[in-house]
């Protein structure tokens, strides 16, 4: 199976240069929405030899709609355009690791090419949590059961009693003959919202709930800098960088201009 993946990334560069390392080896094609000023993140795309597509769409409204701080919608669809047919189509989150496993996980998983897929995450919130889970060996985990580790919460699910379970923006995996007809694409990211939130659930429920399936063999990782709240980053980038010492750097405030990235490694 051939698998490519949009994933947006302004003011992430700090997780995607974390992810990268682990994901870059599971995808056929890895298309990275940035900007012409995120420096950061199209430094690290530069380095992992990943795909870039520049926009600030982020910022526009569609028809008088959807104006906000960040029209995350317009960036995923932008990356969406530019995607081959005949492949699985992944909207994967900048802040998500992959497991070691997925790959076959997905090979053994016997997909249908009409449904859209979704899955859980590990809520990991800092720095020393994820080296922690990175020593215990659990991303290569080929155990015959699914296991959760000690400490680490479980993401919420999110479903609706009449509309049910619905796969969100984090891991979102379709076909692309699920998304195309005759040429035309049927089921375009919608971009009538103006932040990061509700396009991932417009999206979703252009499928009937039938159609809707979680995998729960596969389990990811979402990283986070630190506890807080729901929708904390959905206006753009507020909390802390990912790393070591995030108590001595400053919070960043994004999207904004973002100073070149020096000795990337």
């Amino acid at each position: 199976m051939k698998i490519q993946a949009v994933t947006v990334c302004v003011g992430y560069a700090d997780f995607l240069a974390e992810t990268a390392r682990f994901n870059t080896g599971f995808l056929d094609r890895w298309i990275i929405v940035t900007t012409e000023a995120d420096e950061q993140t199209r430094e690290v795309c530069r380095v992992h030899d990943l795909q870039t597509v520049l926009s600030n769409d982020y910022h526009r409204t569609a028809g008088g709609i959807g104006g906000g701080a960040f029209n995350k919608g317009r960036m995923v669809e932008r990356g969406l355009q530019h995607l081959s047919q005949g492949c699985w189509r992944l909207h994967l989150d900048g802040d998500i690791v992959l497991p070691a496993q997925f790959r076959t996980m997905l090979e053994g998983a016997h997909l249908d090419e009409r449904k859209l897929y979704g899955c859980d995450r590990l809520m990991v919130r800092s720095w020393d949590q994820w080296q922690s889970l990175l020593r215990s060996g659990w991303l290569n985990h080929t155990h015959c059961s699914v296991n959760i580790p000690k400490g680490i919460d479980l993401g919420t699910r999110w479903a609706l009693s009449s509309s049910g379970y619905v796969p969100i923006g984090f891991f979102q995996l379709w076909h692309s003959c699920a998304d195309e007809w005759r040429g035309r694409r049927h089921r375009t990211y919608p971009i009538h919202h103006g932040d990061a939130c509700r396009t991932d659930v417009q999206h979703s429920l252009q499928w009937d709930r039938r159609d809707r399936e979680l995998l729960p063999e596969v389990i990811v990782v979402h990283l986070e800098s630190e506890a807080c709240r729901l929708g904390a980053n959905w206006n753009g980038r507020k909390t802390r960088p990912f790393g070591p010492n995030p108590q001595c750097s400053p919070r960043p405030q994004y999207p904004q201009p973002i100073a070149p990235l020096r000795n990337y490694s």
